[in-house]
Parts: C-alpha cells; structure tokens; sequence
C-alpha cells in the first residue's frame, strides 16, 4: 500500500475517537448542568417553623379571612418582603393590611399595604393580596408575623404566623 492509502485509512479511525469524545464531553456536561439541585434561595427553618401558614384549599368566602401568609426575601440582603392573601365579601372593594414582625415579644418593624379586591366569582367573593416593601428583619431569629386587615366596610380580621427568616 502507498502512504496515501495508508493515511485514508487511519483518517476514519481517529475521526471515531475525536467524535466519542466530543459525545462524552457532552453527556458529562449535560448532566452536570441538569443535575438535581437545591434552589439558591432555599429557605431552611428549625422544626416546628412554617415558612408560610396556608389552609389547604381556600373554600368558599363568608367573611373577611386570611388564606395565606408568606414572605420572600430581597437578594442580598437582611430584607424581606411580607405577603398575606385571603378573601373578603362581595361590596368591598379594597382592604388595609397592618404587618408587624416581633422578635422575642418586643416589636422590631411594621408596614402598612392597600391592596384592591379581585372578584373570585368561583369562591362567592372577592381576593386580595398585600405585600410590603423590603423590611428590615434580624435573620436566623424566631419571629412571629401578626397581620391586622380591615376593608372599605370596616370589617376586621387578623391573622399571625411564625418564621425563622433565612440569612441572605
């Protein structure tokens, strides 16, 4: 055989090991990138600590109430924004929801939100959802959450939940 014959033949051979390795690399990377993983942002709470107080479906609306109550922290940094959701009678149409966060019974922060109410014809009322700007809350520290909500019709309603917020 001559020396170009030879090269055609040794060609295909190593392209089959440039191409199996290109595969591999791109199998590994693939499931490096896909692989199971916790969120950044995972928020880990002592036992006995909810991260947010929920009944399991909300029901039908009678009064003024609390479904949810929840917070999501401001990348970065020792804040958080609080949320509370739940439901009112059909008429009203905005509520006032009154945050404050305790720590070790002593009043640390407060906010106040109005939010409008959404008709949930499905749930014989009306949604809401208040959300505060980021406050500034001590982490890894047991708090409790109180939340005092009053609509346009000057109903009340209050509920309270406690959280162990994450460090940032």
């Amino acid at each position: 055989m001559d020396k170009t014959s030879e090269e055609s033949m040794e060609s295909p051979s190593m392209m089959t090991y440039v191409v199996g390795a290109v595969l591999v690399v791109a199998v590994v990377a693939g499931a490096w990138y896909f692989r199971t993983k916790s969120p950044k942002n995972a928020v880990v709470t002592p036992a006995g600590q909810p991260v947010a107080v929920t009944s399991p479906t909300p029901g039908p609306i009678s009064a003024l109430g609390c479904d949810q109550q929840y917070f999501n922290p401001k990348v970065g940094f020792s804040e958080y924004y609080l949320s509370v959701e739940g439901g009112d009678v059909t008429g009203a149409k905005n509520v006032t929801c009154d945050f404050s966060v305790k720590i070790d019974g002593k009043e640390v922060t407060k906010s106040s939100v109005t939010s409008p109410l959404t008709a949930s014809p499905q749930r014989g009322g009306s949604t809401f959802r208040c959300t505060t700007k980021p406050l500034a809350i001590t982490a890894n520290t047991p708090a409790i959450v109180d939340v005092v909500i009053k609509d346009d019709l000057n109903a009340n309603s209050s509920c309270s939940a406690a959280f162990t917020f994450p460090q940032p």
